[in-house]
Order: structure tokens, then C-alpha cells, then sequence
């Protein structure tokens, strides 16, 4: 499928949190490598509260969005669960809706012709 024929709504975001900056470059860097992801960004630091064994975690992470093709989706999800630190770590699909329309196709081009999976 060529960059042409794609629509937003064939676009996702994967929300990935993590647990300091060499965790997102390894996640980002190696979803782009491996050609799983057209772009990641890096959010800094903010305050997860969470349960997990019955006691009431608080930790700082990081967010990373990656951005793919949703028929990549699936894939990026199982590289990122095979090379995250976390037992569960917190992975996200968030469909894309609309978008402006030159950086859309940015991605859309990336992942058109860099995707092993399309």
C-alpha cells in the first residue's frame, strides 16, 4: 500500500510509559531500527500512582508516543513487551482521527516504505 492510499484512520499512536530516559531511547530508538515505528516522542518526567500488590505505588516515569501504521500496531506492541523493563508494562493504542494532512502523510510515507510488516 502506497503512502497515497492511506487515511489517518489507518494511523495509531502507541502510549507507552517507562522508567527513565535509557528505557525510552531503547524503546524509541529500537522501534524506528526495526522499522516498527515512523517517529516516537519523548515526554518527561511526570508522577504514576498506581496499586499493585495491594499497596499504593508512586513512581516517576516517562511517556513515549510512538507513531505507526495500525496494521503495525500489534507487532510494535510485542517488540515493546519483549525489550521493556516492567513485568506489565503500560502499551496503548490510540487510533488516529484526523491530523494536519502534510505531516499525516510524513507518516504515512515512513511507514509505507520502511514497515516490514505492510
Amino acid at each position: 500500500m502506497t503512502a497515497d492510499h492511506f487515511q489517518p484512520s489507518e494511523m495509531s499512536f502507541l502510549y507507552v510509559t517507562v522508567p527513565d530516559m535509557d528505557t525510552a531511547r531503547v524503546i524509541a530508538g529500537g522501534a524506528i531500527g526495526e522499522k516498527l515505528a515512523a517517529c516516537a516522542n519523548v515526554l518527561p518526567q511526570m508522577t504514576a500512582i498506581y496499586e499493585w500488590d495491594g499497596d499504593v505505588e508512586e513512581e516517576s516515569e516517562l511517556i513515549v508516543i510512538l507513531k505507526t501504521a495500525k496494521s503495525t500496531a500489534s507487532a510494535l506492541a510485542k517488540w515493546i513487551e519483549d525489550n521493556h523493563p516492567y513485568e506489565v508494562p503500560c502499551i496503548l493504542e490510540i487510533p488516529l482521527g484526523r491530523g494536519n494532512h502534510d505531516y499525516v502523510s510524513w507518516l504515512q510515507k515512513q511507514m509505507g516504505s520502511r514497515s516490514r510488516l505492510m
